[in-house]
């Protein structure tokens, strides 16, 4: 009888692609991922190029964009998969209540897994400077 091996090692796993960490807010999230049985996975400049769901593990990396940025690209970027939502509120209020600097927030859809990382933080980039000139005209 032949071991029958998982093809993805992470199905179901709550996990967090980080990029951009400084290290005290990488060690906070260390610290919180045992809570939420999160697997906390650093993408690199080099691997912008694969999509999330190579990132994840989820299917094979077999060519992928030519894409390195340079780490100072983007600001700091968290993304969150096979979280449940009631998880990621509480994630989001520890995180708020650490004082943890990670503007760039997403939760993986089934839309998004499939871009290409760089280009996933060029939008969360557009967002998030669309959110804070939007928050800064209603506080003026």
């Amino acid at each position: 009888m032949k071991a029958h091996i998982a093809r993805n090692q992470n199905a179901g796993v709550p996990l967090a692609l980080g990029w951009n960490l400084s290290a005290a807010d990488r060690g906070i999230l260390e610290g919180m991922a045992p809570a939420f049985g999160m697997k906390l996975l650093l993408v690199s400049p080099a691997d912008a190029g694969k999509t999330v769901a190579q990132l994840l593990g989820e299917v094979e990396t077999k060519s992928t964009r030519t894409l390195v940025l340079e780490p100072s690209a983007y600001p700091p970027a968290l993304v969150l998969a096979n979280f449940k939502d009631k998880d990621v509120d509480t994630l989001l209020d520890l995180m708020k209540q650490a004082q943890v600097n990670i503007p760039l927030k997403a939760v993986v859809t089934p839309t998004n897994k499939s871009w290409v990382f760089g280009d996933l933080l060029a939008h969360l980039q557009e967002e998030h400077a669309a959110f804070t000139a939007a928050k800064e005209t209603t506080q003026a």
